[in-house]
C-alpha cells in the first residue's frame, strides 16, 4: 500500500490512497496519536469500489471519533473475504489532528459539549428542547446574521422556529427574502431521526460567525432559512410521527397538521430556490434523491437529476462519502417535501444518512452511540454545505429555472397531468451495495393519466368550506379546503354555485392530485373535472358586492433584550377578497398611546413600525396608516404583514409583556 494521505474536514477525515491490482476491498484502521506502529489499532472502514463512482480513485471518509483529537491511520488491502481473506501488510501510516467543533466555544450546543466532556457517558442524548432554546438566544444575542422566528406553535404546545441568516444581516421581511435568491434546509421532520438536527445547529452557528470570505460572499448573495426541529412533538416523543401519528413527509400536499401548514406558508411566503430535507435511513452514508413526479417541469426535474448524480456524486466521491439513490426513490407521492418542493418550482433534494453502521462501519456499533451519532451528523453537514455551494455555483441559472417552471405551469403548453407517476431514474453504475440495481420506477395507472386534462377542478361551496378532519392516526380538526388551498397560494376562481381551482397558474401541478377523485389521496373526492373555459366565457352569473378579510396567527415580537440597540421583526399574514373596483387595507390602533406597545401603563418609546407585501415600514400613530392598496378586484391574495420594533440600548423595559390590539380594516371607496 503507497501514497496514503489524511485531509482533515470538520467531523470527518478524507483518506486516499494508491490502489492495488485484483483487491477486493480495504480495512481502514484508527488509532490514538502516539500508538506505535507495532500496536494495533481498530478497524474503522471498510471501502469497497462499488459504492463510487470512481471506483480506481480509494477514498474513505472517517468519522465518529471526538473532534480535536490526533489519530494514526493505516489502510491493507484484502484479497476474498470471509475466513479464507488474504490480508497484506498496512500501509506506512499518516497521522493528524482531527478539527474541533466549529465556532466559538461558548456558543456549541449541548450535544456538542457533551462529545467535549471530560467524562462522557456511553449514551449521549442529542439536544433537548430547552438546551435548544438556549442555543437560540445565545446566537441571537451574538450575530446580526442571525433571526429567529417562531411560526406556528405544535399541538403539545413547542414552537416551529425558522432560523433566517444573511450577512451582513437577513432581509428584514419575508417579502425581501423572497425576491432574493434563497436556501432551505429542512432537520428533524421524523423525530426519531435527530442526527440532522444537530447538523442544522451546527449550520446555522457556522453562517452566523464564520469570517470565511467565501461563505460570506455566499451569504451575502443566497438567503439561508434553517428549520432545525421541524417535527418538535416527535422529536421530544422520539417517535417518527407527530404527536397525532402523522408522518409529516407524507403531509406537505394535504397539509392537515399545524407543522406542515406552517411549512407551507413558508414556502409560499419565502420561495425557497434550492431545499434539502435531512433524514436517516437506507443501506449507504448518504442516499440521495431529488423530485421525480411527473407533473415537475422536465428541466426541473433535470437539473435535480444533474444535481445528483453528477455534482453530489462527485463530491462524494472526492470526500470519501458513499452516495447512492434512495432506494424507494420511485415514490412520486405528492406530499413528500422532495416532490412538493418541485411541484412548487424549486429544486428539492431528500439525503438520508444510514441510521446503522453497516459491514462498511465496523466500530459504530456497541453501548457507545456516539460515533454513530456523529458520523450521521458530520456526513449531513457536509451534504447540507456541499447542496449549499451548488447552489451558488450555478445560481442565476437555477433562479431562471424555477421561474420559468412557474411560467410552464401558468403557460398554455400543458396538455396532461398525472395524479401518480415518476420519471424514470438512469442507473448509474458503482454507486452502492448492489450497483446493478435500476432505480425503481412508480409507474402512473392508466386512469391517473389525464391526456387531455381538465382547465380545472369545481366544488360546491358547501365542500370548499366545510371544516374537515384529519385521516392522521389521531383525527384533529384539519381546516376546510379553502382554508388549506389559501395556505399553499394556490388560486381559486368563484363559479356559479361554487368555486373553480383552474390548473394553469404557478402551483397547478398540485391540483389534479389534491382534487382529482381517481386521486391517490385527495382532498375529498367530490370536486368534478372541468373540461370548459376557465376563463369564464362560457359562464354567466353574478357577483355579489364583497369585502373579506380573515388574518392569520398573532404576530410575536419577543423576547425584547434591555440594554441592547436592535430591530425586532416578525411576520403574519391576511387573505383578502375584494369586488370592488378599488381597495385599501389599513390598520389603526384605538387603544392607550396609539402605536406604541403597552405593558400595564408603561409603554416603548418607539413606535411599532408596519408594512405589507414589499412596501415600505412606516410608524403606527393615532390615524389609520395605509398599508395596500388595490386598484381591481382581488379574490384570496395572500398579503405578508410585516411588524417591526426598535428598541434603543437606553430604552427602559418593564418586566412582563408588551402588546396592542391593532385593528385591520378593508375598505373601498368605489363598490
Amino acid at each position: 500500500m503507497t501514497g496514503l494521505t489524511a485531509t482533515q474536514d470538520v467531523g470527518f477525515t478524507t483518506l486516499k490512497w494508491n490502489p492495488v491490482a485484483g483487491a477486493t476491498d480495504y480495512q481502514i484502521e484508527r488509532a490514538p496519536l502516539g500508538t506505535p506502529d507495532t500496536t494495533a489499532g481498530t478497524v474503522v472502514g471498510v471501502w469497497q469500489s462499488q459504492r463510487t463512482i470512481t471506483p480506481d480513485k480509494p477514498s474513505f471518509a472517517d468519522s465518529g471519533f471526538k473532534l480535536g483529537d490526533g489519530f494514526r491511520w493505516r489502510v491493507r488491502a484484502r484479497f476474498g473475504t470471509g475466513t479464507g481473506a488474504v490480508l497484506k501488510p498496512y500501509s506506512t501510516p499518516v497521522t493528524g489532528t482531527t478539527l474541533g467543533h466549529p465556532g466559538p466555544a461558548e456558543l456549541l450546543t449541548a450535544w456538542e459539549k457533551r462529545d467535549t466532556a471530560a467524562t462522557e457517558p456511553l449514551q449521549r442524548p442529542y439536544t433537548t428542547t430547552a438546551e435548544e432554546e438556549t442555543f437560540a438566544v445565545a446566537l441571537d444575542a451574538a450575530s446580526d446574521r442571525f433571526r429567529r422566528v417562531e411560526l406556528t406553535r405544535t399541538i403539545q404546545n413547542r414552537p416551529l422556529d425558522l432560523y433566517i441568516l444573511g450577512y451582513p444581516k437577513p432581509p428584514d421581511t419575508a417579502a425581501e427574502i423572497s425576491a432574493r435568491p434563497t436556501f432551505w434546509v429542512n432537520c428533524n421532520v421524523h423525530g426519531n431521526e435527530a442526527s440532522g438536527r444537530e447538523t442544522c445547529f451546527t449550520m446555522a452557528r457556522q453562517l452566523a460567525t464564520t469570517n470565511d470570505p467565501t461563505i460570506l460572499d455566499m451569504l451575502s448573495k443566497i438567503t439561508v432559512l434553517i428549520m432545525p426541529s421541524s417535527n418538535p412533538d416527535g422529536r421530544a416523543l422520539n417517535q417518527r410521527g407527530n404527536s397525532t401519528g402523522q408522518d409529516l413527509n407524507r403531509d406537505h400536499a394535504l397539509i392537515e397538521q399545524a407543522e406542515t401548514k406552517a411549512q407551507a406558508q413558508l414556502i409560499r411566503d419565502y420561495t425557497p430556490d434550492v431545499s434539502v430535507d435531512n433524514h436517516e435511513g437506507d443501506s449507504e452514508d448518504l442516499p440521495i434523491l431529488t423530485a421525480r413526479h411527473l407533473n415537475v417541469y422536465e428541466p426541473l426535474f433535470n437539473e435535480g437529476k444533474f444535481l445528483v448524480n453528477e455534482w453530489m456524486y462527485g463530491a462524494a466521491a472526492q470526500s470519501g462519502w458513499w452516495m447512492g439513490p434512495y432506494s424507494t426513490g420511485g415514490d412520486s407521492h405528492e406530499g413528500i417535501l422532495r416532490n412538493t418542493s418541485a411541484l412548487k418550482n424549486s429544486i428539492g433534494l431528500l439525503g438520508e444518512a444510514r441510521a446503522a453502521p453497516g459491514t462498511t462501519r465496523p466500530a459504530e456499533g456497541g453501548t457507545n452511540t456516539r460515533p454513530n451519532e456523529n458520523r450521521k451528523a458530520y456526513a449531513h453537514l457536509w451534504e447540507n454545505w456541499e447542496a449549499y455551494r451548488y447552489f451558488y455555483s450555478k445560481l442565476n441559472q437555477i433562479v431562471a429555472l424555477n421561474k420559468a417552471s412557474e411560467a410552464y405551469q401558468t403557460g398554455q403548453t400543458v396538455n396532461r397531468t398525472v395524479l401518480r407517476g415518476s420519471y424514470p431514474w438512469p442507473l448509474v453504475p458503482s454507486v452502492g451495495a448492489n450497483p446493478n440495481d435500476q432505480p425503481d420506477v412508480d409507474t402512473p395507472l392508466a386512469e391517473r393519466i389525464l391526456n387531455p386534462s381538465p382547465c380545472g377542478y369545481f366544488m360546491t361551496l358547501a365542500d370548499y368550506n366545510a371544516p374537515r378532519s384529519s385521516i392522521s392516526p389521531t383525527p384533529i380538526q384539519a381546516g376546510s379546503i379553502a382554508e388549506r388551498l389559501a395556505i399553499h397560494g394556490i388560486k381559486v376562481v368563484p363559479w356559479g354555485n361554487g368555486v373553480l381551482v383552474p390548473l394553469k397558474q404557478p402551483l397547478g401541478g398540485l391540483v389534479a392530485p389534491m382534487l382529482d377523485a381517481a386521486s391517490v389521496l385527495p382532498f375529498l373526492r367530490t370536486a368534478v373535472r372541468y373540461y370548459g373555459s376557465c376563463d369564464g366565457s362560457t359562464v354567466g352569473g353574478t357577483v355579489p358586492a364583497t369585502l373579506s378579510l380573515s388574518l392569520g396567527a398573532p404576530a410575536v415580537l419577543g423576547p425584547f433584550q434591555p440594554g441592547v440597540d436592535k430591530e425586532y421583526v416578525t411576520s403574519s399574514d391576511a387573505t383578502v377578497t375584494s369586488t370592488a373596483g378599488d381597495a385599501t387595507l389599513s390598520v389603526s390602533d384605538a387603544g392607550p398611546n396609539p402605536g406604541h406597545l403597552v405593558n400595564g401603563t408603561f409603554s416603548l418609546p418607539q413606535p411599532l413600525q408596519l408594512q405589507a407585501k414589499t412596501g415600505a415600514f412606516a410608524p403606527l400613530g393615532a390615524t389609520p396608516l395605509t398599508l395596500h392598496t388595490y386598484s381591481a378586484p382581488v379574490s384570496s391574495d395572500v398579503v405578508t404583514l410585516g411588524f417591526k420594533q426598535v428598541i434603543g440600548r437606553t430604552d427602559a423595559l418593564r418586566t412582563g409583556t408588551y402588546s396592542k390590539t391593532l385593528t385591520f380594516t378593508l375598505s373601498t371607496t368605489n363598490p
